[in-house]
């Protein structure tokens, strides 16, 4: 797994209601055929990266290519993480969309977007950033224990732990 990431150059301003936290996963469509998997990242990546600001809708993206699995955190406002969510639920890209965890929490984890391709055991994660020729590495990024944690279970959704998939 390799883990590609986006991350906009300025922070979302903190909305004043409470941040509410959607963790889901679902099985990428992406096609291997006449449209890399690359640029189709980096359409979603242009595309919800404007989308997403706009609404004040901030997280992460991993995608695991082996199993084809994608796993995604999003916070900001209910309101505006509920609308989003069911437009991706109705995105063709993906399908067997499973909600994971939803919570309020006191904070973000990612005031910054990070879309990521999950390495595998022992490998790096490879930060990615979205180009005008589609994903380019970039260096990596520093992440705090708390966002460690919800990576590490954005990894693990998407490669299906205890799943017989």
């Amino acid at each position: 797994m390799i883990t590609s990431v986006d991350v906009q150059k300025d922070d979302v301003t903190p909305e004043p209601e409470p941040c509410f936290r959607l963790i889901y996963r679902s099985r990428s469509l992406l096609s291997y055929g006449p449209v890399p998997v690359e640029a189709g990242l980096a359409e979603i990546l242009r595309v919800s990266r404007a989308n997403n600001r706009r609404r004040g809708v901030t997280g992460a993206l991993v995608l695991y290519e082996y199993k084809r699995w994608f796993a995604q955190v999003l916070e900001g406002p209910e309101s505006e993480v509920q609308e989003l969510f069911a437009l991706i639920q109705a995105d063709t890209r993906h399908e067997a969309v499973e909600t994971c965890e939803t919570e309020h929490a006191a904070d973000r984890l990612f005031t910054r977007w990070a879309m990521a391709l999950v390495a595998e055991h022992g490998q790096p994660d490879a930060p990615l950033v979205a180009t005008d020729g589609g994903l380019s590495e970039a260096a990596p990024w520093r992440v705090t224990p708390d966002q460690e944690r919800v990576l590490t279970q954005l990894r693990d959704l998407t490669r299906a732990y205890g799943r017989a998939y």
